[in-house]
């Protein structure tokens, strides 16, 4: 068993492919749903015994509240451990974790689990098609420059490129898939990656716009109200889309391994069937984590670099 520190596991899972490691969160639904680090899967510490032996052969990094819980878990999965992978636990737990984390459960609303595999792939699709028309929005609506539009440009571009990877793996389990072109374009695209309705979100920028320049014009003149403006907008446009990005990889991340205490969410066993049989829906999930990860750091970094001009 090895320790972790938060800004260790930042540049682990930077570095990581999603399909090698596990982020196991600890603690009781309760503290998971008020607030988790992205794309941690719960397994709640006194279950943990009987469910040790079932996780699949990755790298496992626990966290807690504090440390201590997650300590005792590594230590477990450490003497069960037959294969030599790497254990860690994150040292000081959630406490210490300075990075995004995440209210309420991942929205396994967004796909019904009853559904056929090629179902879900193609909800799937349709989050992804959300996501490529909010981004469209933005380009279409919102004055950022020319710098800001080719992130937006690249994002946008991303989403398609999604929605083709899950079709690759559509197309692998159901050979006689229409064209990605003609499934593609009957999808609406009316829900974003973090399971909001699209009018909803962009009614909730589009308000927020509003109020930035009631209150940049109170401030300073005519023309530096203009820039702050702008410059305010363009800060929430990119927190927003962060937000979104980072709800999907949370989705996509915990739907790539149906195990431990998310069984429950399973309303019979067909899925959990799927997984077992046919890796295709969870490699779909690992590469769409994969690619979320990317989008959020693209992101992250020009919202950075916008915040350190002053």
């Amino acid at each position: 068993m090895k320790t972790m520190s938060a800004a260790q596991l930042r540049e682990y899972r930077e570095k990581e492919h999603e399909k090698s490691y596990l982020l196991i969160d600890v603690r009781q639904p309760v503290e998971y749903e008020e607030s988790h680090i992205p794309g941690s899967i719960l397994l709640p510490l006194n279950k943990f015994e009987e469910q040790v032996e079932q996780l699949p052969e990755k790298h496992l990094v626990f966290y807690c509240k504090s440390g201590i819980r997650s300590k005792a878990a590594a230590l477990t999965a450490d003497f069960f451990n037959d294969t030599g992978k790497d254990i860690y636990t994150l040292d000081g737990g959630v406490m210490a974790w300075n990075g995004v984390t995440i209210q309420g459960l991942p929205s396994f609303r967004i796909f019904d689990l009853k559904k056929s595999l090629n179902e879900i792939l193609i909800d799937a699709m349709n989050l992804e098609k959300g996501a490529l028309r909010f981004y469209e929005h933005l380009l279409k609506h919102c004055q950022m420059g020319d710098d800001l539009d080719k992130v937006m440009e690249q994002a946008r571009d991303g989403e398609l490129g999604h929605a083709k990877i899950i079709y690759s793996h559509l197309k692998r389990i159901a050979p006689d898939t229409l064209p990605f072109d003609a499934v593609y374009e009957k999808l609406d695209g009316d829900i974003l990656e973090g399971g909001t309705p699209l009018d909803e979100m962009i009614k909730l920028l589009d308000k927020r716009a509003d109020q930035l320049a009631k209150q940049s014009g109170l401030i300073k003149g005519e023309v530096e109200s203009s820039q702050k403006r702008n410059k305010d907008q363009i800060i929430d446009i990119l927190e927003t889309a962060i937000s979104m990005e980072y709800r999907a990889f949370d989705l996509y991340r915990v739907m790539s391994e149906p195990v431990a205490d998310m069984a429950e969410h399973y309303s019979d066993n067909s899925l959990k069937h799927a997984y077992e049989e046919e890796n295709s829906l969870q490699d779909a999930f690992h590469a769409l984590s994969q690619a979320e990860k990317a989008h959020m750091n693209a992101l992250v970094k020009t919202l950075e670099q916008i915040l350190s001009e002053g």
